[in-house]
């Protein structure tokens, strides 16, 4: 799940790039755990420390941040 401060920007060579859109800062992605132990994988802002991004497995991940660059791209 994206989460509403996630932003994104095009480089001059055309790839997407994931930014915070408070910082305007790349994110970092790590680990954390649920309640119940279940991992999930974050996207986090290593400036403010927003969580831009939560997903259950790497595909769900994968599928969500592409569709993403899609939109963003799609704006410039």
């Amino acid at each position: 799940m994206i989460e509403l401060h996630l932003g994104g920007m095009k480089a001059r060579n055309g790839t997407i790039i994931f930014i915070c859109s408070t910082c305007k800062v790349p994110p970092s992605f790590t680990f954390g755990a649920h309640d119940k132990g279940e991992l999930v994988y974050l996207m986090l802002c290593p400036k403010c420390g927003i969580v831009l991004g939560e997903w259950d497995t790497l595909e769900a991940r994968g599928r969500e941040l592409s569709e993403f660059a899609k939109t963003v791209k799609a704006k410039h």
